[in-house]
């Protein structure tokens, strides 16, 4: 009961460390020892005073109801210890809604809400099975089945990168090796007695050492494997593909109604007021990152746009080695927003003011690869609330001698053909992706001219961002238009020119710090580069506000490209892939054929459950593989009289197999009467005249004597059923009697 204990506490700690990255919080810790240590200590109790299954169940559920409010839901309770009825029903309501709860959110979590309800119900349950079925069951081995179990459990509900993927396998693998090999090293001692103790710890210790030696075979060959064929992307867990609470492609392009900012009527009311941001800060409300052509949107359905994935954030998120400059700013929301929540920074926390903060808070999703948040169900006006966060540094380098950055990005394949001939026309003659993009966005500062379009005393100015609306804002002349178009523009040519960038709207710079508010027409878009030495570099391309020359209609400029002496043969148009940077595009890497993929899919699927299965059927092939060699062992024995004994033997330990009950102090006669079968009477006169007659025994006799015994074992197995058979083949009762290098006596071992 002892080392069951001890097996049970060290399997369990290994899964708690496995759940750790899911919480990285002392709560957790707490948790962890409590339940496992209550577990073990219902198991036992139960083991002790012989409660029935229901009983057990019953002590489970009181000590579940009593320890899971102070330990699972600790933000529900009085004091710490006194659980509150609403703590009640977070607490089953967890058991249930939890786990779905727990592949939605953003790691680590913490004690937030119910979500430590999984982790107490895998660490409380958990360490019961497995020590109730070790102390009690007649196989008590099968115990190792429930951490076994639970471990991909816990993989499955962690990140994407665990926590020592490789030791804690190994650790948890070898617990239950060690299990199983001591659990069959006390059943054979218990078997046969004191007097083979000493030979029961060997055949324990060969048990083991075949186990370990299969644990080391298929490690080996899963090490090989990925060396040889890496992994295509990344690993995947439940949270991978699980549906996310918000999904920005539901929700309209907020870009589409920028010019609804602009309106008389709203454009001089107050939209948000800023406390505490430090002068030059952005306040940013959206980030966009793919066009279809006709409006921008935050992330994309045609690919896997890490963009467009918001995860609620429970408590806060790690900021530590994040360059930059650490900021508290307080956020007054005075104006809709729609969903999107006005933020600043790199977001590490959040605090909102007002007697319905819990709840809202839960409404609260976070896209830290753009830094932009939202409020499922829309953005309440009135909303206060306080984010710590920490501000990008001021980039290195200038946009002029900046290089690509790797920064993926949805690919784009839309682009306008007069924005490519301009931009032809603009770099034409300069040198280098940093100087061309340096370039072009002067120049696209330079010509362009501001207007919104909805004042009387401004130039008509069509809203929109599509191709068409992107076109003619580099055909007119003078070229007319605001943020909106100025920002998509400056987009497509970063996308041109071999640079990822998006779309930003929000507000700012701020011009001095302090408490800054602005009104409606302060909203704005700028576009986001992202660059080798900086990363992604805001850039401001809206021209300054200056008065706009008349229109000239019958002077068009010329954009046509010069035409080449011959003209090349009209093919069909390229693909829209094709029309992408081939250093933004993300595609599937075509060095890998197809099949293979598959196959590795198929790997990745079966593989671990192959491996699992393996490590679980060990101990019955190791039982398998155990009587082969026993068998070669005794029909290639050197001395004759040793091998005519060790066909009796096969035959005896054949018929214990498949259950025939044989007397312990009978003589070889007897035994083999038994046993029922003519054959067995001839053997065991033929080995007791191995053991007595003064005469040694013949090779050519030894022979006849282990035909005879494949004739008998063989009729043992006839008529049954093959389960029968097999049951027979893997039983590991004949492994208890005798070891083969004593002596035996009227067949039995002495």
């Amino acid at each position: 009961m002892t080392t069951a204990t001890a097996f049970t506490l060290v399997a369990w700690t290994v899964v708690a460390v496995v759940l750790w990255p899911i919480y990285r919080d002392p709560a957790f810790v707490v948790l962890a020892v409590v339940s496992i240590g209550l577990g073990c200590a219902l198991a036992l109790a139960g083991a002790i005073a012989r409660w029935p299954a229901w009983g057990t169940a019953l002590a489970v559920l009181a000590a579940f109801t009593v320890f899971g409010v102070p330990l699972a839901v600790p933000s529900r309770t009085v004091y710490g210890v006194l659980p509150e009825p609403a703590g009640l029903l977070d607490l089953f309501a967890g058991v249930a809604l939890g786990w779905r709860q727990l592949i939605t959110i953003d790691l680590p979590v913490g004690s937030y809400q119910a979500l430590l309800v999984p982790a107490f119900v895998l660490l409380l349950i958990g360490p019961v099975l497995t020590l109730t079925i070790a102390v009690r069951a007649v196989r008590g081995e099968l115990a190792a089945i429930v951490p076994l179990a639970a471990f991909p459990i816990a993989v499955a509900l962690g990140p994407q990168q665990p926590l020592l993927p490789i030791s804690t396998a190994i650790a948890l693998a070898t617990t239950l090796l060690l299990w199983m090999a001591v659990w069959r090293r006390h059943r054979r001692a218990a078997a046969v007695g004191a007097a083979a103790a000493g030979d029961s710890r060997w055949l324990g210790a060969r048990a083991l050492a075949s186990g370990v030696a299969l644990l080391l075979v298929a490690g080996g060959v899963g090490a090989a494997t990925v060396a040889a064929v890496p992994p295509t992307s990344d690993r995947t867990v439940l949270r991978t593909n699980a549906e996310r609470p918000f999904d920005p492609l539901d929700e309209p392009s907020p870009l589409a109604a920028y010019r609804a900012s602009f309106d008389p009527a709203i454009a001089d009311d107050a939209a948000l007021t800023v406390t505490g941001a430090p002068a030059g800060a952005r306040i940013r409300l959206a980030v966009l990152d793919s066009y279809d052509g006709t409006v921008f949107a935050v992330g994309s359905d045609l690919v896997d746009s890490e963009s467009g994935r918001f995860v609620r954030i429970p408590t806060r998120r790690d900021l530590t080695g994040v360059d930059g400059d650490r900021v508290t700013a307080t956020l007054t929301v005075q104006r809709g927003t729609g969903v999107w929540l006005p933020s600043i920074g790199d977001f590490g926390a959040i605090s909102i003011a007002g007697e319905d903060a819990a709840d809202l808070r839960d409404r609260f999703v976070y896209n830290a690869v753009t830094g932009t948040a939202a409020f499922v169900g829309g953005v309440p006006v009135g909303l206060e609330y306080t984010i710590d966060a920490v501000l990008p540094p001021r980039p290195v380098e200038s946009l002029a001698d900046a290089a690509p950055g790797s920064a993926a990005v949805p690919a784009i394949t839309a682009i306008p053909e007069a924005l490519s001939t301009w931009l032809g026309d603009v770099v034409a003659g300069v040198e280098g992706s940093g100087p061309r993009l340096q370039r072009a966005l002067d120049t696209l500062r330079e010509q362009g001219y501001l207007s919104n379009g909805v004042a009387d005393d401004e130039p008509p100015s069509r809203s929109g961002h599509s191709v068409e609306r992107i076109e003619q804002l580099v055909l007119d002349r003078p070229m007319i238009g605001d943020a909106e178009q100025y920002a998509v523009a400056a987009a497509l040519i970063a996308r041109e020119l071999g640079f990822p960038s998006r779309v930003v709207l929000g507000f700012g710079p701020i011009d001095e710090s302090g408490t800054t508010t602005f009104v409606e027409r302060d909203r704005t878009a700028w576009v986001e580069v992202s660059t080798a030495g900086s990363g992604w570099v805001a850039v401001d391309v809206v021209p300054e506000r200056r008065e706009i020359p008349p229109t000239e209609p019958d002077e068009p400029v010329p954009v046509a490209r010069p035409q080449n002496a011959v003209p090349p043969p009209v093919d069909d148009p390229p693909p829209l892939e094709e029309l992408a940077p081939p250093e933004i595009e993300q595609l599937d890497d075509p060095a890998i054929d197809p099949f293979w993929q598959a196959v590795l899919a198929v790997l990745s699927v079966v593989g671990p459950v192959l491996l699992i299965a393996g490590l679980i059927a060990s101990p019955l092939m190791g039982i398998a593989a155990a009587k082969l060699r026993r068998r070669r062992r005794r029909r290639t024995a050197s001395d004759p009289a040793a091998r005519i004994l060790g066909g009796w033997r096969d035959v005896t330990d054949e018929a214990i197999d498949f259950g025939v009950a044989l007397p312990q102090s009978a003589t070889r006669s007897e035994v083999a009467a038994v046993i029922g079968r003519p054959q067995a009477m001839v053997l065991a006169r033929v080995a007791d005249r191995a053991v007595y007659a003064p005469e040694a025994p013949e090779s050519a006799e030894a022979e006849r004597v282990w035909a005879t015994a494949d004739a008998v074992r063989a009729s043992l197995a006839e008529g049954r059923t093959r389960r029968e058979r097999w049951r027979a083949a893997i039983s590991p009762r004949s492994l208890r009697r005798y070891p083969e290098r004593r002596r035996t006596t009227g067949g039995r071992a002495s």
